[in-house]
């Protein structure tokens, strides 16, 4: 959401960033004024309860649940709804912090992560119109919904009732960051925006300015995937590391600290980088090898790099299922790398393919070039000038 916030700021307007004080760092590192509401919130501890064990699925859900929900079976239909109501948990929290800054602040219009359900309820009590912006996955993924359907969750019409507020089913449009080609056709009241990369600050070393001697091979597995998973998620990286690294191409691990201490000893050959903004880094390589993240999957999509991706949950495996479908990578589930009798090889010869073949690379420069075509968040702020 930061290059948009940063346009409406350019044209003139007041933004406020509201957010969980967990969130503080981050808001305020983009150059936003950060207004913390409520509590910090613990991740990675509300991720791994028992009732949302499911969406660690390690194998694929029908390839397109988001629009057709009737394809899932009663205990995913019933994860879906959890996932809901943790989400109407957190609005919970923040939600009379957020009001009260709300009224006095007086905003003309709120908009908010599609999840973050506070938003919805603030903008309803103080009757001003709310956007609802999307992360980037395929479809709109209304959990707030029973089943995704027309009816909405029991949690959500209690945060409206909470406030004495009547409850919004739709918002007065959606903005979303998805590729035309990657997702699942348009919608009403969708507005479709160019995904332009924020990875947070960083210094651009000064390495990158050289062109690489051998093809250069970004492996990521995404600061939230650590904060859901843990150790969970070190067996699979360091896999992907020793694929990548049997290989003849230049092998540059963006990482994270915390990240970096779980892996241990690595290849002497690999080139790590901790917390470098991968859209300095992306427009240098030849693939990326990564978790699927919507974030990752869109970053170097915009540089036109192809991908192989190795994914754990429904979200991931929709993005890296619909980027591998424009031609443009290779996605594997971690329940099918495992079900490989040597998972490393298997890595590795996708990313020798995705490498070798043209077409790969074909692929990723008309999705980057279909990206381009959309419009820039500055092209919106009209849009939300008229709501507003």
């Amino acid at each position: 959401m930061v290059p948009l916030e940063w346009a409406v700021r350019s044209a003139g307007h007041e933004v406020r960033v509201a957010s969980a004080p967990s969130l503080t760092a981050a808001v305020t590192g983009s150059g936003l004024p950060m207004v913390e509401v409520g509590a910090a919130v613990d991740l990675g501890g509300s991720a791994r309860n028992r009732e949302l064990a499911g969406w660690h699925d390690r194998d694929r859900w029908p390839a397109r649940w988001p629009v057709e929900p009737g394809l899932l079976d009663a205990p995913r239909r019933q994860l879906l709804e959890a996932l809901g109501q943790r989400q109407f948990a957190l609005a919970g929290r923040m939600l009379d912090d957020l009001l009260a800054f709300a009224r006095h602040w007086r905003p003309d219009l709120v908009v908010h992560d599609a999840v973050s359900y506070a938003g919805p309820v603030v903008a309803a009590a103080l009757g001003v119109p709310n956007v609802s912006h999307l992360w980037g996955s395929p479809g709109l993924q209304r959990l707030e919904m029973k089943g995704f359907g027309d009816q909405p969750q029991d949690g959500y019409v209690e945060l409206f009732e909470r406030v004495g507020a009547e409850v919004r089913l739709r918002p007065a449009a959606w903005f979303d960051l998805c590729p035309p080609s990657m997702g699942f056709g348009p919608l009403p009241d969708v507005r479709t925006e160019r995904y332009v990369p924020y990875n947070g600050p960083g210094t651009m070393p000064s390495w990158l300015l050289d062109p690489p001697e051998r093809p250069r091979v970004c492996i990521t597995w995404g600061a939230t995937t650590a904060k859901l998973l843990g150790s969970a998620m070190t067996d699979l990286l360091r896999q992907a590391v020793e694929a990548v690294a049997g290989l003849p191409v230049e092998v540059v691990l963006a990482t994270t600290a915390d990240q970096r201490e779980l892996l241990g000893a690595l290849p002497p050959s690999v080139r790590t980088v901790e917390s470098l903004p991968l859209h300095l880094l992306m427009p240098s390589c030849a693939a990326v090898v990564h978790h699927g993240g919507a974030g990752t999957t869109l970053t170097a999509a915009r540089a036109g790099v192809p991908q192989v991706t190795v994914t754990r949950r429904p979200e991931p495996t929709l993005n890296a299922e619909r980027q591998a479908a424009t031609g443009a990578g290779v996605h594997l589930t971690y329940g099918e790398l495992d079900r490989e009798a040597d998972p490393v090889a298997a890595i590795r010869e996708r990313v020798a393919a995705v490498l070798a073949g043209g077409g790969y690379r074909d692929a990723a420069r008309k999705l980057a070039a279909e990206m381009a075509e959309q419009p820039a968040p500055a092209d919106l702020v009209a849009e939300l000038e008229k709501l507003a």
